[in-house]
This record gives C-alpha cells, structure tokens and sequence, in this order.
C-alpha cells in the first residue's frame, strides 16, 4: 500500500513539474541572453516624426520612445544594451541622440528614449536605421525584430478642413499662417478644433472669433508683435479685415492715434470701412497703408481727408434715410461713423426735419430753435455738439429728436434718452440749442440763431 501511495505522489509531482514547464513562453530559456523590439506589426517599425507637429514648443529635439524586451531570465547584475544607428539607403541621414542603455538586474522590458533632431532642410525626409547588434552584455533576441527605421522631417501640408468658411474668414492656408495660429493658440492642431466631424461641418462662431483675435495680435503695439514674431512672418501670415455685417470685435490698432484727426476715435466699423475705402480687403494692405504713418506723410494724409470727406456726407444720408423709415434714436446703433473735420462737405444735404418734404410740421419746430437751413450751419451746429458730448458716442441726428409715425403720417417727440444728461424729445432739442448758441456768440462772423427763451 505504501509503494502505491509513493507512486501515486510521485506521478503527481512529475505532472506538476510538467505543467509548469509548459507554461513557460517557448522562446524563453536559461541560456538565452537577446533583446529585441517589441512591436506586433511590421507597420510598427517605421516610426515618423514630422516637427510641423510641435510648432507651439518649436523644439530643437523631439522624444522618441522605442519598446525593448529581454529573452532569459533576469540576471544577478545590471546589463548594457548596444543600440547603433546606420543611413537607410536613398535618404539622408537623420541625426538623433541615444544614451547609453541599461537593463538593471530586475528589468526585462523598458523603453528607449531617442532624441530625435530637427532637420536642417525642411520638406526633406531624413532617416535613420536604429538597431541591436549584440555587441554589448545583451545579446540579439528574435530575428526580424532587432531594427527599428525612422524617417524625419519638417513639412507643412495644408489642413484637409481649409476650405469654406475657413478659407474665407481665416484667408488662403500658408506655412507661415499656420505657425502665427498654432502659436497664437497655443494648439499645435488648433484647425482640428474647427471642424466639427459628427456634424460634417465648419463651426463658424470659432472660426469668426479667430480671424479676430488674430487680427487684433498682429494690430496690437509694435513690440507685442515684435515680440511675438521674430521669425518675421508678421506680414507674411495676413489675414482678411472682416466687414462691418459679420459685426467683427477688432480693438485699437496701434497706429489709430496718428488717425484721429480725420477719423475720430476708433470703432471696429471705422476700421472695416477704412479698409474697404482705402481700396484693402485684409491685414497687409492695411499695415502697408497705415502701419507706418507718422502723421507727416502727405499721400495717406490726404487719402483720409478725403475718406472723411466721403463718409461723412454717406453718414448724414443714412440719418435721413433711418428718419424717412420711422426709426427712433435708439435704433441708429453705430451710426456715429465719422466725426466732422476740416474738410468743406459740399454733398451735404438738408435734415429730413428741417426740410419737412412731407409738411409734418418739424421745420417749424426746427426753424424756432435754429433759423432757416444753410449748409455751413448746419455742419458747424453738428461740429460743436460733438465737442461738448462725447464725439466717439455723438450721434449728429439727436440735434434733431423727432420720430416719423408712417401709418399716421404725423411726428412725435422722440422718447429716447440721448447725450450725457440723458434727455429725450423737446428738452434735447433745447440742449443742443444751448450748445449751438453758445458757440454761435463766440464767433466774429456769426450765422443766423435765434433767440429763443427757455
């Protein structure tokens, strides 16, 4: 019985034995003593760095990690790997940097930095074979998995999603553009971001909003841009100056002050007309035109006055239009475009109210305060409002607060609150009287006010 039970323990110890024999993997052994990469596609030894991808950093070198795995078992000391690099034929040689590699005594896997340097050329793509030649304390592991091939290059390739509204409110793509934005993003694939694929579509909102702070970098003070760029690409990127519809939230230029006198203070729609009467459509033409305006130069000097001269006969027009069309004062939003200069502005027109074509009554409301319609006094009337009221805030059709009732073909004071004070209907129409009047007693040649008590 007792031979049977030893037998019997035997037998199962022998099973165990080869149980766990069969566990082990089939390539490892106590005389194996290789390394090999560890990938399980062939795909997976061609490795890729294009420093296009790392625009925000711009760095001198990129990090390329590499698998490496041991065959054997872990050894009572610490190893050296031997990794060599060798040119790939039909390539120029790639420059990366590889340290010394160690497996400690408790290491069978770990990854391999390479550092991978930027090419000298872009648009050239370099290479570089990085192998195991056993020639260190770790010898070759698998055949077929000892080399890892790696191409690098520095290429810009225009985004599959520059197109549409892309194209349209961001400009056509360029190298340079694209380094300005991922920069000025801070997103090395800051396009990614502007394309919505479950929608199949641009998000145009994102896409305003970046021509606009992009516009607003590149118009900021010199030394932002300055600063910002040194790889002087600050002109080279361009971008298109958005009208006025797309209501585009463009700050201050840095050159608007030597503007000022012709234009008065600035406004995003100051801007986009500018651009459009100057005959410009984007960034670029604008700097050309403005950017170097030290208000002694007399080409651009009098390319304003003459813009002013322009623009502010089309702002009173459009005044008369908004009074013909039964608008109060609290719908001529932004229509305080330009402020008067020294330009005599011989298009201008008679006020809707003072001529009263469709006899409603306000010329003589209008000749009570102001006496009868000359073209200069009304422009001097506009002119020395603006300077008493805040002339970026002005609007020169509150000097007369009437509103057009169309359906009843009949005035009314208009209920808006205007000006510093706040006031609306007749006691703004008084208002502006006292301004005018003022300025009207201070003149030697003087124009025809009445006097009216109040």
């Amino acid at each position: 019985m007792k031979n049977i039970k030893l037998s019997v323990t035997l037998l199962c110890l022998a099973l165990v034995g080869a149980s766990c024999e069969k566990r082990d993997p089939e390539f490892f052994d106590e005389g194996a003593n290789g390394a090999y990469f560890d990938y399980a596609t062939a795909a997976e030894y061609d490795k890729t760095v294009n420093f296009s991808d790392y625009i925000v950093d711009h760095p001198d070198t990129v990090s390329l990690m590499l698998r490496v795995k041991l065959l054997g078992y872990l050894m009572e000391e610490g190893r050296t790997l031997a990794v060599k690099t060798q040119s790939i034929e039909g390539y120029e040689l790639a420059d990366v940097i590889i340290d010394e590699v160690i497996f400690s005594n408790k290491e069978y896997e770990k990854d391999i930095e390479v550092k991978v340097v930027r090419p000298e050329v872009e648009d050239v793509l370099y290479g570089v074979s990085i192998y195991l030649d056993g020639s260190g304390d770790i010898g070759l592991g698998i055949n077929g998995k000892e080399e890892v091939q790696v191409f690098v290059t520095e290429s810009y390739e225009q985004p599959v999603v520059w197109f549409s509204h892309m194209e349209s409110l961001l400009g056509a793509w360029s190298r340079e553009k694209h380094i300005f934005l991922a920069r000025h993003t801070g997103d090395n694939h800051f396009y990614e971001k502007l394309y919505d694929d479950g929608q199949g579509g641009h998000i145009f909102d994102d896409i305003l909003a970046l021509n606009v702070s992009a516009v607003n970098a590149l118009l900021a003070e010199k030394e932002s841009i300055d600063g910002e760029l040194k790889d002087s690409i600050t002109l080279a990127v361009d971008f298109p100056i958005l009208q006025t519809d797309y209501y585009p939230a463009y700050t201050e230029p840095y050159f608007w002050e030597n503007l000022k006198e012709d234009l008065g203070n600035f406004k995003a729609e100051k801007l986009t007309r500018l651009v459009g009467k100057l005959g410009g459509t984007r960034v670029k033409e604008l700097m050309e035109l403005c950017g170097v305006y030290d208000g002694s130069k007399g080409d651009l000097k009098t390319a304003l006055q003459a813009l002013n001269k322009e623009l502010v006969p089309e702002m009173l027009d459009e005044y008369n239009r908004n009074a013909q069309n039964g608008l109060t004062l609290a719908d001529y939003d932004l229509q305080s475009i330009v402020i008067l200069g020294t330009a005599d502005y011989v298009n201008v027109g008679q006020p809707f109210w003072w001529e009263d074509p469709k006899g409603l009554g306000t010329a003589d409301v209008v000749k009570k305060y102001f006496g009868e319609y000359e073209r200069k006094k009304y422009l001097f009337m506009i002119k020395e409002v603006a300077k008493v009221e805040d002339a970026d805030t002005f609007i020169a059709a509150s000097i007369f607060p009437f509103v057009y009732d169309m359906e009843a073909g009949s005035y009314s004071w208009d209920p808006t609150p205007i000006g510093p004070n706040q006031l609306s209907g007749e006691e703004r129409l008084k208002e502006c009287y006292r301004i005018v009047k003022a300025a009207n007693d201070k003149r030697y040649t003087k124009y025809d006010i009445p006097e009216v008590e109040l």
